[in-house]
């Protein structure tokens, strides 16, 4: 791969990987959701999510009064090739339940840290787009902890010892 093609593919998968955290903060459905190929997976701490139909149900579940920003930081992606990519970075998120539209909300520190697991493809007409994010939990809080223990499908990383 031509170095000027690896350092725009690589370019184009970090901006997607800054809008999926810009489109999901804003509520933005439509922008989020043409971020994706047609096959995508997106698998939420567990659990996944195939398609868009899926994902926008996935979107549509969410809480409608969040104000959530979410910092994402580390990435690094990587051109395999003219047509796929990989990705990676670290994303916390700061949450107040209730305070959409009433902003400012109260600042509280963040009840977890996740890392992203990307692939990208090359669409011959939409450019780069996400094919599949795995997302993983790494440092949670009391709540989180205590849904895992419950079952409630959150997956955490579990790094090699």
């Amino acid at each position: 791969m031509e170095e000027l093609n690896q350092i725009l593919a690589e370019r184009a998968c970090e901006k997607l990987t800054y809008s999926y955290a810009n489109f999901l903060d804003a509520y933005e459905h439509e922008n989020f959701l043409a971020m994706w190929t047609e096959d995508a997976v997106l698998n939420m701490l567990g659990r996944v999510y195939e398609g868009p139909k899926s994902i926008l149900a996935w979107l549509e579940a969410r809480e409608q009064d969040l104000v959530c920003r979410h910092l994402v930081t580390n990435v690094v992606v990587q051109a395999l090739d003219e047509s796929r990519a990989t990705g990676f970075c670290y994303t916390i998120a700061y949450r107040a339940s209730g305070w959409r539209g009433r902003e400012p909300g109260p600042l509280e520190a963040p009840p977890f840290l996740v890392q992203y697991e990307s692939e990208f493809r090359k669409h011959p007409v939409r450019g780069w787009l996400f094919s599949r994010r795995d997302v993983t939990a790494i440092l949670i809080g009391p709540e989180q902890l205590a849904a895992l223990q419950a079952g409630q499908g959150f997956q955490i990383h579990r790094g090699k010892t």
